[in-house]
């Protein structure tokens, strides 16, 4: 079924507040990084399928970031 693939890798996505549609996904089995601190950012959700990521989040990018930063920025268009 289209958008119900699951995700190898579940992504927390952080929203940064005072700024819409800049987000930062952090994989599940990651650590939350430091600056995402509760003044300046909330929980939004946690993608686990295909279906639950924006338009604008690019899996291969989110693999490499995370995998060399620990986070993955990205703008969700249609925030």
């Amino acid at each position: 079924m289209f958008g119900q693939t699951q995700l190898c890798d579940p992504y927390n996505v952080f929203l940064r507040k005072h700024k819409p549609g800049l987000c930062c996904a952090v994989r599940e089995d990651m650590p939350v990084p430091t600056f995402l601190n509760p003044e300046d950012w909330s929980y939004g959700y946690t993608a686990r399928r295909t279906a639950d990521l924006p338009v604008s989040f690019q899996r291969s990018a989110a693999r490499d970031a995370t995998g060399r930063l620990g986070f993955y920025l990205f703008q969700d268009v249609c925030a």
